[in-house]
């Protein structure tokens, strides 16, 4: 399943360490919790630590469960998924928790997001693999995966044919035009919708398209804890964003697109 993200051959265990076929030089050490380091690229990005902390302690809420109840529901019959932009693993969790016959491999460029989820997943005991590796490039054979679950992650449409199995699926999380509405009116001076996501991939044959749209209670931290996990955080002035310290509690929108496609014949 594993392939070496330097030579594309297959990867083999040795203890704590994953091996090529061209031998030790290309050599992945696998962290106590259970995450590899599975790509060329030097540096790190994605979520840092304190977003996964906020990211984690948000979603264990269950705030989001309807929304990870239907991709687990949509993976009906999918047994190697994929997981392209894992965060830190709830989905993942969810998922494994509920279906005892998966093997998972999530994939992300946070190395703080792959260790907690391999945390998460190793308490549970289930059978998942975690590798900081970006998603246009994954250390993952060709045609070797049931699924591919992409939860509000940058569509690899190239990427995702190539290791998808014949008529193999594909499962998208978008957010919808109300998503978060009521928190975005709660600070901005003009509440505005969303737009409808550019980027959805055109090479497959869309299956089914489920709006999923309910109201939750957030309040407290865990306010601070959602508007910290959303992209808003990047581009609200601190002005703004200090107004949430004012607020009780807030009943939010939840409004998610979920798209099954089906990988279409070359």
């Amino acid at each position: 399943m594993l392939i070496c993200p330097i030579c594309k051959t297959p990867l083999h265990r040795e203890g704590n360490s994953l091996y090529c076929e061209r031998g030790r030089p290309h050599c992945y050490d696998i962290a106590k919790s259970g995450y590899a380091t599975l790509t060329s690229a030097s540096g790190s990005s994605g979520d840092d630590r304190d977003m996964v902390r906020a990211r984690t302690a948000f979603l264990d809420s269950g705030a989001y469960e309807p929304l990870a109840e239907a991709v687990t529901t949509a993976l009906d019959g999918c047994n190697v998924i994929i997981d392209a932009g894992c965060g830190e693993g709830y989905y993942d969790e969810y998922i494994v928790s509920h279906r005892t016959d998966v093997s998972l491999y999530g994939f992300d460029l946070s190395k703080s997001a792959c260790d907690h989820a391999a945390k998460r997943l190793k308490r549970l005991g289930g059978d998942a693999f975690f590798g900081v590796a970006g998603i246009f490039d994954l250390p993952v054979a060709d045609s070797s995966c049931d699924a591919v679950v992409s939860m509000f992650a940058p569509i690899a449409e190239q990427e995702f044919r190539r290791v998808l199995k014949p008529d193999g699926l594909l499962i998208v999380a978008a957010a919808g035009r109300r998503h978060l509405y009521e928190l975005k009116a709660a600070i901005y001076e003009e509440a505005y919708e969303n737009d409808v996501r550019r980027d959805l991939p055109e090479g497959f044959r869309l299956e089914r398209r489920d709006n999923i749209v309910y109201k939750f209670s957030c309040e407290g931290e865990n306010l601070a804890n959602l508007f910290r996990m959303t992209p808003y955080v990047f581009r609200t002035s601190s002005a703004d964003a200090a107004k949430l310290k004012n607020i009780g509690s807030l009943c939010i929108t939840a409004d998610f697109e979920l798209l099954v496609y089906k990988k279409s014949a070359e």
